[in-house]
């Protein structure tokens, strides 16, 4: 879930008859919706920005995450699972801060393939990337 501020008039998803006007802000949990709302300059993220997010290594049960952040955030860590309700949380290194950000996962299933995504926090303003996969060695 991501909290946004809207740019301009909006449209709700689910109920378009549900207008979000200029300045309106909230949480959100559909993430597809709100990165083509960001594309589109139509809302704008409350919480930081998660850049560069990439897998830096993987063996047979262990992987390594990276991802990079602008502002300094109270909390940051991966959610990560064999299906995209993830199921497990890691703290990442450092667990809080801004700039280069790593997240181990350890005690993973050999060959098994795995969905994560990076949730950030500042204050109360929550920022969730969208899914991520690897396959473990």
């Amino acid at each position: 879930m991501s909290n946004i501020v809207f740019m301009a008039p909006v449209p709700d998803p689910v109920t378009p008859t549900t207008i979000y006007g200029k300045g309106h802000s909230g949480s959100f949990a559909d993430e597809a919706w709100i990165r083509g709302l960001l594309a589109e300059g139509k809302a704008a993220l409350q919480g930081a920005a998660i850049r560069n997010v990439r897998l830096i290594s993987r063996a047979a049960t262990t992987a390594q995450l990276g991802f990079t952040v602008d502002q300094p955030c109270t909390a940051m860590a991966a959610n990560y699972g064999t299906t995209t309700a993830y199921g497990s949380n890691q703290a990442a290194t450092p667990a809080s801060g801004v700039g280069d950000v790593v997240v181990n996962l350890t005690g993973l299933t050999t060959a098994t393939l795995y969905h994560y995504r990076i949730t950030v926090t500042v204050g109360t303003s929550v920022t969730l990337t969208g899914d991520f996969t690897f396959t473990t060695a």
